[in-house]
Parts: structure tokens; C-alpha cells; sequence
């Protein structure tokens, strides 16, 4: 009974998180402490803002994917339409508490760096802002990529739509939007929050949209 038990959780994570994601994503997130250097919580996390939302698109894209990966599809799409937006929901779940436990990961790394900081300002407050600017951003890449894979049906399309958004949102005429969709202000101006909030609100969307895709269309993702 505890072996079985067991079994069906390694199996359960191995679809909510298959090596493939997550080995890649724990090399980058050691590695971004090495490559870039910085000196501020703001310089960690302007950084890890762009970091890990790119991470965000690779990592979200194949939550429903996977079906078609192992061949489960048709089975998977028989399952009643609630049980299979509760699996999902738990696989998103997942894979964003994965990449909230590397982001912050790689702020320890940078904190045993050695991180300087101004007169005037909390060590405390500062590491809270930063995490959560970039935690917020890799929300709604997340969301982006898995909406964009069910949206197309192709898990090609989805993951090159959101490469695109990302890089057309850290350009410097991003940096001239609405304080409202400025996603990559933190450490820039001072209203960023502005846009980490609406990044939250736009992410739920997407995801909630994404899912009922699934849901309603029973999604046949191709390569």
C-alpha cells in the first residue's frame, strides 16, 4: 500500500514537474548568481526580473502538453471537465511554487554575496520588493506561454509567442508605456508597482482562459 502510494506520487510529480524542466531551470537559477553580478537588491532584481520570466515561457508551456508527450492524451481528455481543471490547477501550482523556490534561491546566493545597501533604506523591505517584482512578472509569463500552447494547439507557436512578448516588453520602447503595463519598471521608477499588480491581474486571466481552453475544446496539442 506505501509503495503503491508512493509510486503515484513520483508519478504525479514527474507529470507536474518533469526533469526536463526543472533540472534546467536549477542549473540557470545557480548559474545567475555567477554571470551576473550585483550590487543592490534593485540590481538583483532588475536581473531576475528577465531571467526568470523567460524561464517562465519554457517552464509553463507543457503543463497540458505532456499529455500528448506520453501519449495520454485521448485518455486524459475523457476525464470529467472538473477533474481535469483541479489536475491542472495542481500542476500549475506546482511548477510556479518550483520557480518562487529558485527565484528566492538565488537571492540567498546573492545575499551571501554580499549585498550593499543606502543609507535610509531596510534591508528587509528592500528583499521583499525585489521578490516580489520578479515573482509577479514570472506569473504572468507563465500565464502568457501556458495560455498562448492551448490558445494555438502548438506548443511551438505558444512557447515563440511568448519569446516574442518578452522581448518586445524589455525593449526600451516598453519602457515608455503606462505605468499600468511597465512590467519591468522595478528598480527604474518608482510607480513599478503599478504594473506588478496588473501583471498578477493579467496572469489569473490568462491562466483561468488557458485552462478553460482545455476544458472546452479538449485541447489536441502538436508538436
Amino acid at each position: 500500500m506505501e509503495c503503491s502510494f508512493l509510486k503515484k506520487i513520483k508519478t504525479y510529480i514527474g507529470v507536474s514537474l518533469p526533469w526536463y524542466i526543472s533540472v534546467p531551470v536549477i542549473i540557470f537559477s545557480i548559474m545567475f548568481p555567477i554571470l551576473f553580478g550585483c550590487n543592490t537588491y534593485e540590481d538583483v532584481g532588475v536581473i531576475l526580473d528577465r531571467c526568470f520570466s523567460f524561464l517562465a515561457v519554457l517552464a509553463f508551456s507543457n503543463v497540458y502538453h505532456i499529455e500528448l508527450q506520453q501519449n495520454t492524451v485521448e485518455i486524459y481528455n475523457l476525464l470529467p471537465n472538473r477533474r481535469k481543471t483541479v489536475d491542472i490547477l495542481k500542476r500549475l501550482s506546482v511548477r510556479f511554487l518550483f520557480l518562487t523556490c529558485m527565484i528566492g534561491i538565488c537571492f540567498a546566493s546573492y545575499s551571501i554575496k554580499g549585498l550593499h545597501v543606502y543609507v535610509g533604506q531596510e534591508a528587509g523591505t528592500m528583499f521583499i520588493q525585489a521578490f516580489f517584482s520578479v515573482v509577479a512578472v514570472m506569473f504572468l509569463f507563465g500565464a502568457i506561454s501556458f495560455f498562448c500552447v492551448n490558445l494555438s494547439g502548438n506548443m511551438g507557436v505558444g512557447i515563440g509567442i511568448g519569446i516574442v512578448v518578452w522581448m518586445i516588453l524589455i525593449s526600451i520602447l516598453a519602457s515608455k508605456l503606462p505605468a499600468l503595463f511597465n512590467f519591468f519598471a522595478y528598480g527604474v521608477k518608482a510607480d513599478w508597482y503599478k504594473g506588478k499588480v496588473t501583471a498578477i491581474v493579467i496572469g489569473m486571466l490568462l491562466f483561468f482562459m488557458g485552462t478553460s481552453l482545455i476544458d472546452k475544446k479538449q485541447i489536441k496539442v502538436s508538436c
